[in-house]
């Protein structure tokens, strides 16, 4: 069992609730209860597919594979972009706050533009492999 992959439409939000449900099953199956946090993990894939249903709705593609001992999370949209976040928000901000708890939470987040595709979000999860 060395990948997974959900393609759904965001404006369906029972498939993306089933899609964060699905990949924290699978990342239990094979995850070091002890060195894992799967909490964080999920929070981490609701909070990307929130940021695609905010920013860029329609088709998002997820893949979840382990990368040795490692659990990486790979989320795409057709969106204009995703800017880095590299610290808190204000209290007033209306976004950033998600993408500032992703990168607290993960190993490793790197977000790229796909020029005419939208963006691709690698996240290393605080996820070890048994």
């Amino acid at each position: 069992m060395g990948a997974t992959e959900w393609s759904l439409v965001t404006t369906d939000a029972r498939e993306a609730t089933r899609a964060r449900i699905a990949i924290r099953q699978f990342l239990a199956l094979q995850a070091d209860e002890v060195q894992s946090d799967l909490d964080a993990a999920e929070l981490i894939v609701g909070e990307l597919v929130a940021n695609v249903i905010r920013h860029a709705p329609g088709a998002i593609g997820i893949n979840v594979c382990w990368k040795g001992h490692e659990a990486v999370l790979v989320v795409s949209d057709r969106g204009p972009g995703v800017p880095v976040v590299r610290s808190l928000p204000s209290e007033d901000a209306t976004c950033g706050r998600g993408l500032f708890l992703i990168q607290a939470l993960a190993r490793e987040v790197k977000i790229d533009a796909v020029p005419g595709h939208g963006s691709r979000v690698v996240v290393h999860l605080p996820v070890h492999r048994r």
